[in-house]
């Protein structure tokens, strides 16, 4: 790969220039560089295990959707239609276990990996046949898993045939699929995975698990509480209904998809994953003053830093590597998970 004109900054760099990252918390460059190395890692599984990995994290978005289904449509109907508030705040107090799941024990996620290759392909670390190739697999993949869940464990079992569990099973459906044209749904899968994948990015920012769990929880609520669109949820959701006798067809659930998916690369691809390399890689036309103060860190900018600092004896380089790397690595991961998904930066 031909090397890039524009020198992107070091670990050494960032840490000179601003001050030392806490131990329970990446940001900036060090969680990009995270990222990348968790893009990078996809990019070596081989198509069996891309498949195998996204079949599990359909079953764990099964999971989460029964769990959520469970407890919000378990709420009387007369209740549901005079408080609608509430079958919304049981699913979204439930579902975020699924994504728990996912990033603490293991899988690939469609709409997680669209942020996380588009922040790899903005580096140029990963080649794009191959990020499409991870997307559509692990796209199919979530699907089996998320309707097999949904037709084994929730419909074989007959945990939702009764009343009031039948006729919210067959709403939820209903709403996601005939209650909206497809540019509404489109626009309501935007936010939705523009969420999703904040708690992604902060779950790789968190170091400890009790941090990963926190920080996985409350977006996921967001974007479950004003019932915005996610491809790989309604796959459950809505099949789900298909099952139970909801007033859809197939077609209907790919109409959904087909809205949602791309609604989703939106949010995911662009809305988080292109502005996060933006933020870190911002180059500004406009004139500006060199060494103008903004706040107390303006003194700090990295190349500048760099820069005024190549001279620097060897000897004292080599302590300050040392020192950065302890600072980084001073909490270890919890988990061979952890390492092998990124959450530790490369040695």
């Amino acid at each position: 790969m031909e090397e890039r004109k524009d020198r992107r900054p070091t670990l050494i760099d960032v840490v000179e220039a601003r001050p030392a990252q806490t131990n329970d918390m990446l940001s900036g460059l060090l969680l990009e560089d995270a990222m990348i190395h968790n893009a990078s890692h996809k990019m070596h599984n081989p198509v069996d295990k891309m498949a195998f990995l996204g079949f599990l994290a359909g079953v764990w978005v099964g999971f989460g959707g029964i769990a959520a289904t469970s407890v919000a449509g378990g709420i009387p109907k007369a209740i549901r239609d005079e408080w609608p508030v509430l079958p919304r705040l049981g699913t979204a107090f439930f579902f975020p276990f699924a994504l728990h799941f996912i990033i603490l024990f293991g899988g690939e996620l469609f709409t997680g990996n669209t942020m996380i290759l588009s922040i790899g392909l903005w580096n140029r670390v990963i080649p794009v046949r191959r990020a499409l190739l991870n997307l559509l697999i692990v796209y199919i993949a979530n699907f089996f898993g998320c309707v097999l869940m949904s037709y084994i464990f929730s419909y074989q079992t007959d945990i939702f045939e009764a009343e009031p569990w039948r006729s919210f099973v067959q709403e939820i459906a209903y709403s996601k699929t005939r209650a909206h044209p497809w540019w509404v749904i489109f626009l309501k899968a935007i936010p939705a995975n523009t969420l999703v994948c904040m708690a992604v990015m902060l779950g790789f920012a968190a170091r400890d698990s009790a941090g990963k769990i926190v920080a996985l929880w409350f977006p996921v609520v967001m974007f479950v509480l004003p019932s915005f669109e996610h491809a790989i949820a309604n796959m459950y959701f809505v099949s789900n209904g298909l099952w139970h006798g909801a007033d859809i067809t197939f077609g209907w659930m790919m109409f959904n998809q087909s809205a949602a998916v791309l609604g989703n690369f939106v949010g995911g691809a662009i809305a988080i994953g292109t502005v996060e390399h933006a933020m870190n890689h911002w180059t500004s036309p406009l004139p500006w003053e060199e060494g103008h103060a903004v706040g107390t860190l303006a003194a700090a900018d990295v190349e500048s830093t760099r820069k005024a600092k190549e001279n620097r004896p060897e000897a004292e380089k080599q302590q300050l590597r040392e020192l950065t790397l302890t600072r980084t690595r001073s909490r270890a991961p919890s988990s061979p998970v952890q390492m092998r998904n990124g959450h530790a930066l490369p040695a």
